[in-house]
Order: C-alpha cells, then sequence, then structure tokens
C-alpha cells in the first residue's frame, strides 16, 4: 500500500498555521491474534517492522510532530509495553491507561477508558499502522476541525470505507461487517485508523454519543460506529484527508507484517527480498521482467466466467485425472489417453526426474528445474557452446548413447537462450535415439510464441514415434501461473503408466479444471494474444540491439538473451543496480551452467511502453557503468 495527500500541496503547508495539537491517544491493548505466535511473547504493538517496533514509529513521528502527552492504552502484555516504553519518549510524557478486559471487548471500550483524556484537540490512532510521518503533516495541516487520514480502497484492503462528498466530507462510514457479497468499491476510500479530532466536537459530540454506546452495552463495537452515526446526524462532522501517496500500512496478520518490511525497506533490501522469492510479485510494486508469461491472455470475459463460479469451484471436488485428460485433449487436440495432466509441468518434471530413477541427459544451459529434479549421479549435462548456443544434435545423440542415457531433454525454445531447434534436426534426433531406446522429451513450454508454432510444435508426431513425449507448461502460453496446468504427451504407454502412477487422483484444482473447461470457447484470442507477444518480444530485440557492446540473441520465445560487454559491470550488478536504481528486475543467468555465466541477462517482453523503459534503463546503466570504468583506468 502506498498512499499521499493530494489535497494538500507543499505550499499550503507552509502557509497554513499549524493546529495547535498536543496529545494523542494510542489504542493498544488488543491480543493480535492473526500474528500468533509473535504475539504470544510481544504485544502486537512491539512487533518489529525491519527492525523498529510498530509503537516506536508511531511515538517516534508523534514526538517530532510536537506532541507533548501520548496516552496509550495497554492491555495484552502490557507489562513489556511499559517495560519498553517507560513514562517518557523522546522528551514526550507517557501516560497509560489499562483495561483489564481487552479479550472480551473491542476498540470502542478501549476509546471510552481513555475518554477523560478527550477534553482537547487529539490525534486517535490505532497501534498496528505503520506509516510515514507525513500522514501526521497532513492531518495537521488540513483546514477544518476534525479529520480522517483515508486512501483509495484497494482490493487488498479490508476494514472500514468511507464515502466522500464532493467536498471530501466523510458522508458515510461502512464496517466490513456491513460489506457483503457485490458490495461497490468503487468510490471508497479506506480509513487508515488515524485521526484528528476538536476539543469542541469531543466534549459537544462524540463523548456523549459514546457513553450511550458503552450504557448500552455495546462493547463489542468499533468505534467507528459512533463516528457513522455523528457523521450521519449532523452532517459533515468528519472531513477526509487523502493520503494516497503516502506510505502506511495496517498490521493485521503474517502478510501483512512482509508486505510492511518490504514497503518501509530500503531499495537495496528489498532487491535482497525479492531475489529469494520464486513469483508472488504481484504483491510488489516493481516492473518484472523476470518471469515468463503471456501478459495478453486470459482475456477477461474469462476470468469473469471463473468469478462467477467461485462458490461452486472453492466448494467441491475437481474431477480426476481421466476427466482433467479429456478436457486437455479437447484443448490440444490429441488423444486424451497419451495425456497426464500435472499441476504445472514442474509437478511432471520431479515425477520424471526423481521418482522413476531414469537416467538423463539435458543440455545445458536450460531451465534449472530438469536437472534439480534428478538424483545426484543420473543426469549428464550437455553444454551448449558460446557463442550460438545452438544445439547440435549429433553430438547430443552421441553424448546420450555414451552416458547410457534412458531419456534426453531438449527444450524447443530453450530457456534462457530463447533459441529453437529446426524440426527437421529434432526428427532426426528422433530416429537416431530410437535405435538405442532412449526417449526424447521436448519441452514445447514456449513453443506458441515462435513464428508459424503449428508447424513448429512436435505434438502431431508423438502417434509416429514411441520414443517422443512432449511437455509443456500452460503457465507461460496461457498466462496462468496461479492455476499450475501442465501436461505430458506421448503414445509411449509404458512410460505413461509410469508417470500417471506416481500422479495423485486431485492434482489438478478446480479452477484449472474450470479455465480447461472455458479455454476452447477463446481459441482465437489465444492466437491474437500470442502473436502480439511476438510483436512486443521482436521490437524488444531490436532495441536492445541498439545498445552499444551489449549482445542480443534473436529470441524464438518471448524473452532475450543478452550478453554484457566485457568491459561493463557483471549480469548478477547489472541486475541489482536495474532494481535498486530502476525498479525494474530482469534475470541474471549466473546460477546456469554456461561459460561466462555472470556475463548473461535474461529479459522477458512485456508491453511495448514497458519494454522501452527497460531498454533505456539498461543503456544508461551500462553506459554509465563502462564510463566510470574508462575513468577509474
Amino acid at each position: 500500500m502506498v498512499e499521499k495527500n493530494t489535497s494538500v500541496s507543499e505550499k499550503q503547508r507552509h502557509q497554513w498555521p499549524r493546529p495547535q495539537v498536543r496529545k494523542a491517544v494510542i489504542l493498544a491493548a488488543g491480543v493480535g491474534d492473526r500474528l500468533r505466535p509473535l504475539t504470544d511473547r510481544l504485544p502486537k504493538c512491539l512487533v518489529p517492522v525491519n527492525g523498529v517496533p510498530i509503537l516506536f514509529n508511531t511515538l517516534t513521528h508523534l514526538a517530532d510532530s510536537g506532541i507533548r502527552e501520548t496516552v496509550i492504552v495497554v492491555g495484552h502484555l502490557k507489562e513489556k509495553i511499559l517495560e519498553r516504553i517507560g513514562d517518557r519518549f523522546r522528551g514526550m510524557k507517557i501516560t497509560y491507561v489499562e483495561s483489564d478486559c481487552y479479550t472480551t471487548t473491542n476498540n470502542i471500550y478501549s476509546l471510552w477508558l481513555a475518554r477523560e483524556y478527550l477534553d482537547e484537540d487529539v490525534l486517535l490512532l490505532e497501534a498496528d499502522v505503520y506509516f510515514e510521518r507525513e500522514l501526521l503533516d497532513s492531518l495537521m495541516c488540513a483546514r477544518g476541525e476534525n479529520h480522517a487520514a483515508v486512501a483509495r480502497h484497494q482490493p487488498w484492503m479490508s476494514g472500514t470505507v468511507v464515502r466522500l462528498d464532493k467536498h471530501d466530507n466523510i458522508e458515510t462510514m461502512v464496517e466490513s461487517m456491513h460489506q457483503g457479497p457485490g458490495f461497490d468499491y468503487s468510490n471508497t476510500f479506506k480509513t487508515i485508523n488515524i485521526y484528528r479530532l476538536g476539543g469542541r466536537f469531543l466534549r459537544e459530540n462524540f463523548l456523549p454519543c459514546l457513553d450511550a454506546a458503552i450504557a448500552s452495552g455495546n462493547v463489542h463495537d468499533y468505534y467507528e460506529t459512533v463516528l457513522n452515526e455523528l457523521c450521519s446526524r449532523n452532517g459533515p462532522a468528519l472531513a477526509a484527508v487523502r493520503c494516497d501517496d503516502i506510505s502506511w500500512i495496517e498490521i493485521d496478520n503474517q502478510d501483512d507484517l512482509t508486505a510492511a518490511n518490504y514497503l518501509f525497506a530500503s531499495q537495496e533490501q528489498r532487491y535482497e527480498y525479492i531475489s529469494s522469492l520464486h513469483g508472488d510479485y504481484w504483491r510488489y510494486d516493481f516492473i518484472d521482467h523476470a518471469l515468463l508469461y503471456n501478459l495478453y491472455f486470459p482475456p477477461e470475459t474469462l476470468l469473469n466466467d471463473l468469478s462467477n463460479h467461485l462458490r461452486d469451484l472453492v466448494l467441491n471436488y475437481p474431477s480426476g485425472q481421466n476427466v482433467i485428460a479429456k478436457l486437455m485433449a479437447t484443448l490440444i487436440d490429441q488423444p486424451s489417453e497419451r495425456i497426464i495432466v500435472g499441476n504445472g509441468a514442474s509437478e511432471l518434471i520431479k515425477v520424471i526426474g526423481r521418482r522413476l530413477e531414469r537416467r538423463l541427459i539435458v543440455p545445458v544451459p536450460s531451465f534449472n528445474e530438469w536437472v534439480n529434479a534428478v538424483p545426484e549421479g543420473l543426469v549428464t549435462e550437455s553444454v551448449l557452446d558460446p557463442p550460438s548456443f545452438q544445439l547440435d544434435v549429433e553430438r547430443f545423440a552421441r553424448e546420450a548413447v555414451n552416458c547410457a542415457a534412458d531419456i534426453a531433454i531438449v527444450l524447443n525454445p530453450n530457456n534462457p537462450t530463447s533459441l529453437a531447434v529446426p524440426k527437421s534436426d529434432l526428427t532426426w534426433l528422433i530416429e537416431q535415439l530410437a535405435e538405442r531406446d532412449i526417449l526424447l522429451i521436448i519441452d514445447e513450454s514456449f513453443v506458441d510464441f515462435m513464428e508459424n508454432a503449428g508447424e513448429a510444435t512436435m505434438e502431431a508426431e508423438t502417434g509416429q514415434y514411441r520414443n517422443l513425449a512432449i511437455i509443456k507448461s500452460l503457465s507461460k502460453c496461457y498466462g496462468i501461473g496461479g492455476l499450475r496446468l501442465g501436461y505430458l504427451l506421448t503414445d509411449n504407454s509404458q512410460f505413461a503408466s509410469a508417470v500417471r502412477e506416481e500422479i495423485p487422483i486431485w492434482n489438478i484444482n478446480g479452477f484449472a479444471e474450470a479455465f480447461l473447461r472455458l479455454a476452447p470457447r477463446y481459441r482465437k484470442e489465444f492466437a491474437h494474444s500470442c502473436e502480439l507477444v511476438r510483436g512486443a518480444c521482436n521490437g524488444l530485440y531490436r532495441h536492445l540491439s541498439t545498445i552499444p557492446g551489449l549482445t542480443a540473441y534473436q529470441p524464438d520465445a518471448n524473452f532475450v538473451l543478452c550478453r554484457v560487454p566485457d568491459d561493463a559491470i557483471s549480469g548478477p550488478e547489472l541486475t541489482r543496480q536495474l532494481f535498486i536504481e530502476h525498479n525494474i528486475l530482469v534475470k541474471h543467468c549466473a546460477g546456469k551452467t554456461m561459460p561466462e555465466a555472470d556475463r548473461y541477462v535474461r529479459i522477458a517482453s512485456r508491453t511495448e511502453v514497458e519494454n522501452q523503459v527497460l531498454v533505456e534503463a539498461l543503456a544508461g546503466l551500462l553506459c554509465q557503468k563502462a564510463f566510470k570504468g574508462t575513468q577509474s583506468k
């Protein structure tokens, strides 16, 4: 979540007199159940974000904003808060209010316990919000008496939302319990749970309403119910301060804490964290030129179809392998008896490499999973020679025979080189390996991005050669990495049975099954999406080829392999600098088995605009580093 005040200019902040708010109230009594086990030993407000406890961050900003006294309502593990904070913090007086029934009441009761301190202008905060100092500046400088910090609602947000009138006054507040199915978030704002409330409003309006709510026994409510009642009853009682460009996050669970550690980290720390992941990039705000998938599929109508059946897909078991194989057969126009559907191609690779205990030969560099999935001693790596990295099928056939391979693997197009093997070469290789009873598995995960893809694929030949199998990930070509779909296609019934026996009965989830039912309706859209991918990637290649000293390999897939100039920084350092300086992630090849691997980077194609931004950033870095290198000499 990245949020900033768009209604208060820097000039106005200096011109307007700052209100004399000298007191803050922080509600910190709750247990924080969703952060267990962390909150078994720490109160939620002391959970650290990049080493800084949430409460320390809040108190630091309050002290720097001129707050003289902060009242903290404590409950769960209160002694730890008193021990860590004490009665002064950066010169600011700290007063405590203790709640003995924090496990059976909600924040309305915590605030009521602190009612004697609501006798003047105050900042009201909840103790689980980590934020930038600028958020308080925006509240302090806003005109008027009563304000709530808000941000445009985003899909990942939860909690109370508000609707505003044309003057940014809050018309209504809607708590989570009233946001049922079909709730319209299009014109709502999320409350950040930080308020500036005036003394007169508190004494004359808020406190009487708060007392009445407690007297009625509504101790399980949120204090927003009081604010909502006052907004509805008294007209515009509360104005919104939009914080759409100020960094903040409400930390309720482990996912929130992970996001907070990223949001408030340095760009160097962010790079280290992202480098440790294998996906989940959508949660983070950077341009992903690392993962390889089709940006132009699936279409919105297909996604809507899935969404419309959400309840049924979640609550019911999916079909077994026989039904799933028939669905895949319809999509790829091949006999279902030749098909084994996997939870992504990676599941099938793991079965082939580890459970079947066959001896494999793999050209490298390639997709590392093929080598990683095979027990030590059962895989031979056949190194592709630079600078072309083309597969020499004659040499590969000899090596397969010499190492007594049971299975030979060829990626077509290859990853990370993005280079294809001519179909005539593959046919020759199949026939040569057949004489030694060696099975050839062709990984065609990127074949749909090739020119004349229908002619390039070897799927039709599986009925002709018993020693041929095709493996394919649908994540790449169909852009559905989250659904986890892949398949193995072969007419070798013995091999197919061996793989099928290792597959769980329900290895495919209901969403993936539903996709297979829907996808055949969208053949034209899929073909068009692949054309868009090819066009964008060809443009990326042309632009990369203009960068002095950089060697770009003409791609057959949706990514481009590049060799970094010898007088420039290494591939890993270039990858790091692209992220730190430009918030762009590419994949370096230092982990690949290839000569001078640290001189290569793999760049996934995205939209034409994003590709152009990447090229300009890359050219700037290479030019800048080369210039510095020349100066140092």
